[in-house]
């Protein structure tokens, strides 16, 4: 077995849990506050398009991993619905129009579907980035998910050199100090507010 066979073992195996524990997280503590609505329904969008271009160009790999992230984000997306922080009409809005998009870009232009995947991948976490800068209300945000995305995505662009398919590793020149800092900042809100599940002052959303 390949180094490079043994790599792609450890980019999938992160990929596969990254979003379990923020999932975990929002249904235990019965709270989505700090979470972003744009990063969450961004990441779903963003996965859909992997999904389509790993498919079209065999990456089978990505596909998997994508698979996983939706099912992770989705149930995020279905509590923020529950807890009324996002409607469920934009949800479902957001995603027919993103496969619609993707499969169009596929016939149209298989690099253009690449680099919508790029564009989308890599600036979904920035809401989130935002949210965690400007306020310390994360009670529902997992610090082991960010944690992990960060590790994920220096996997993954190690990966994507490896394999000279440089759609694969740009998005993570902004995934990983992006998912640093939002760990950081809820690790912070969370020693602040480790008592209580809800935080006494909701950002705005």
């Amino acid at each position: 077995m390949e180094f490079r066979d043994v790599f792609s073992a450890v980019c999938i195996s992160l990929s596969l849990v990254c979003t379990l524990p923020q999932a975990y997280r929002v249904l235990v503590h019965n709270t989505v506050e700090g979470v972003s609505p744009p990063t969450q329904l961004q990441g779903f969008a963003g996965s859909i398009l992997w999904i389509v271009y790993g498919l079209h160009s065999g990456t089978y790999l990505v596909v998997l991993a994508n698979m996983m992230t939706i099912v992770g984000v989705g149930i995020v997306i279905v509590q923020m619905v529950r807890h009324k922080t996002i409607g469920s009409t934009r949800v479902a809005a957001v995603e027919v129009g993103v496969v619609v998009l993707s499969l169009v870009l596929l016939m149209s232009s298989p690099t253009m579907l690449a680099f919508v995947a790029v564009v989308v991948g890599s600036t979904g976490i920035l809401p989130q980035v935002i949210r965690a800068a400007r306020t310390q209300h994360l009670t529902g945000v997992s610090v082991a998910t960010y944690a992990i995305i960060a590790v994920m995505s220096m996997s993954w662009f190690a990966y994507g050199i490896m394999i000279d398919d440089y759609f694969v590793a740009a998005p993570n020149f902004i995934i990983v100090p992006s998912a640093a800092f939002i760990a950081f900042r809820a690790v912070r809100s969370h020693q602040l507010h480790s008592k209580t599940s809800v935080a006494s002052a909701l950002p705005a959303r």
